[in-house]
């Protein structure tokens, strides 16, 4: 079988920078306004998290799920008194229009997509300072980024760049999404999965003490009286190595398969849907090379190369 496609590369240099710079990166997400009476009610009853209790300018993250309780898309979502912003994969956004369009009645709310309009910006590496030229948002918990910037399209990062932050390329936030454990939709997230099974319940995702929301009911049955069969779980190779197959075996069996595949310099990253009976810890066999199963988000003080 043919190698797995990396996904992310990264020379030596540029993963030194990645670890060491306070960098500012340009994602390619959609953007929604909601506003009106119930804004806040309509998007309770549609979101993981909790937005209600959510507190103001800070940003929350969560998924928009099927009836059957399948992961539409991950969101970050801002209240704003009581409006909000949604931000989303931009490869989300025609499917999250003709959602809210069929699910959010326009007497409660107003939903308008601004993504030709504004952009989306992540801060890395450190807390910018409260007077910073540009809006910005900090996580409610946690985040593969600092802080959220979310501004008009006619500005540019010139402000966050004088102000002591380097612009850095969009593949610093996928190497960020993946070394914290974050799923990608699209490789982790497919029209097949559950929240629990990409670590929505450690990062902070699904609230199971709010009011009913759409997929609830096999979220809430899963987390009280199952289990997911399959986790997502980091892995590792030794420096100079890496995978010859996207299967992941545990030398006898087909065990799960590679999602995302990343070259840092010399060493290679993946991330993984497990069995659940593959744990941390484990070696885990990927073609002619052997891996290591570790629990994101990834020690690089022990992982990766200086």
């Amino acid at each position: 079988m043919p190698a797995p496609d990396v996904h992310l590369h990264l020379t030596a240099a540029e993963f030194s920078a990645y670890r060491t710079g306070r960098h500012v990166i340009p994602v390619d997400d959609a953007v929604f306004r909601f506003d009106g009476k119930s804004a806040l009610d309509c998007l309770q009853g549609l979101l993981t998290n909790d937005v209600v209790k959510a507190p103001d300018s800070t940003a929350v993250w969560g998924a928009f799920l099927t009836p059957k309780g399948m992961i539409i898309t991950d969101a970050w979502v801002i209240r704003d008194d009581q409006a909000a912003w949604v931000i989303v994969p931009g490869s989300a956004r025609a499917t999250m229009k003709q959602l809210f369009v069929r699910t959010i009645p326009p007497r409660l709310a107003r939903v308008v997509d601004r993504s030709d309009e504004l952009r989306v910006h992540w801060l890395c590496g450190a807390t910018p300072a409260p007077d910073i030229a540009l809006p910005w948002f900090a996580p409610e918990g946690l985040a593969p980024f600092t802080a959220l910037v979310l501004s008009d399209r006619s500005e540019d990062a010139a402000a966050l760049i004088g102000s002591g932050w380097t612009p850095a390329p969009p593949a610093f936030a996928d190497v960020s999404r993946l070394l914290g454990g974050w799923p990608t939709l699209g490789r982790e997230v497919d029209e097949r999965t559950l929240p629990q099974e990409v670590r929505f319940d450690e990062l902070g995702g699904v609230r199971y003490d709010k009011g009913c929301y759409t997929g609830q009911e096999t979220v809430a049955r899963l987390h009280f009286r199952g289990h997911a069969n399959r986790l997502l779980r980091g892995i590792c190779w030794a420096p100079g190595d890496t995978p010859s197959d996207v299967d992941v075996s545990d030398g006898v069996k087909t065990v799960g398969t590679i999602r995302t595949l990343a070259r840092l310099g010399d060493r290679t990253f993946a991330l993984a849907l497990l069995r659940r009976e593959v744990t941390p810890g484990d070696t885990v066999r990927t073609g002619d090379s052997e891996g290591v199963v570790v629990d994101p988000p990834f020690d690089l003080g022990e992982t990766a190369a200086a």
